[in-house]
């Protein structure tokens, strides 16, 4: 039983660090993300046309706010498991 029981903790770990990683590097997720579905959007622009200069400032913050989130979900997750685990 105490193999699983440090399974789990290596799990929770990994979770609350990605967490923690994605949560720091979500600027430059966010950034990454907007210039590649704009070079999407340049490149396909029959479907989708590229964003105004205010849209790509507007959807690099809900990117980015998104990102944080996700970010956040996954620690807070991993934490509470810890803590359901070591109860």
């Amino acid at each position: 039983m105490a193999h699983w029981g440090a399974q789990f903790i290596v799990m929770d770990a990994s979770l609350a660090l990605a967490g923690v990683a994605i949560f720091y590097w979500s600027k430059l997720l966010s950034k990454k993300y907007n210039a590649w579905t704009t070079r999407l959007r340049t490149k396909f622009s029959s479907i989708n046309p590229p964003p105004t200069p205010q849209m790509a400032e507007l959807n690099y913050k809900v990117m980015l706010y998104l990102i944080r989130v996700c970010g956040v979900s996954l620690f807070a997750g991993a934490a509470l498991a810890a803590l359901a685990l070591s109860h």
